[in-house]
């Protein structure tokens, strides 16, 4: 046997060469591992500002429709027009291009609208009629009515159309934008 043989086969342990290897490939899995926790976190955080966007439209929805018809007809009647968007607080109520919520912030608009009324073909049951049974329909007799059409300023149909939009600014750009739409008529006058 040569010397260069057995000086190999005497030797224990591990070479320079293969702790950088060794090391080279450690360092690539965490990184991919991190690449790979980065990328759940930014959807982690786009889905809690998702959240928070419909918290925040359902608590405005709830707010606007709980105020009397009337305060918010005196909103359209001083714009002086049929539809205003509010990109302001109003009554206590946050609106604005930045809201801000903990951390981040979102665009609040609320709209309101007069909404026009048609019923276009309304039968309506006809009296008098001495064989009515309101249990039994067989006995029902309809008529029709001309075709109404109301134009939600004037009695007896006054109805505002509420919609609120929410949407995170300042984060991911394609994040989503929520609407919702409501409807509030005048009971009181």
């Amino acid at each position: 046997m040569t010397a260069l043989r057995k000086y190999r086969r005497s030797r224990t342990g591990i070479s320079l060469i293969e702790i950088m290897l060794a090391f080279l490939i450690l360092v690539t899995a965490a990184f991919s591992a991190a690449g790979v926790i980065s990328f759940g976190h930014r959807g982690t955080v786009a889905d809690f500002r998702q959240v928070e966007a419909m918290q925040i439209l359902v608590d405005r929805m709830n707010k606007l429709m709980n105020m009397p018809f009337a305060s918010l007809d005196s909103f359209l009647v001083s714009a002086g027009g049929n539809e205003y968007t509010f990109k302001d607080d109003i009554e206590g109520i946050v609106l604005g291009d930045e809201v801000k919520m903990d951390k981040h912030s979102y665009r609040v608009h609320a709209t309101l609208k007069r909404q026009a009324v048609v019923f276009d073909s309304l039968m309506e049951l006809a009296f008098p009629n001495p064989d009515y049974v309101s249990a039994s329909p067989s006995t029902w007799i309809f008529r029709d009515r001309p075709s109404a059409a109301f134009n939600g300023v004037a009695n007896p149909y006054k109805i505002l159309k509420i919609t609120v939009s929410v949407k995170p600014v300042g984060g991911m750009t394609d994040e989503r934008e929520f609407t919702a739409v409501s409807y509030v008529a005048d009971l009181e006058s």
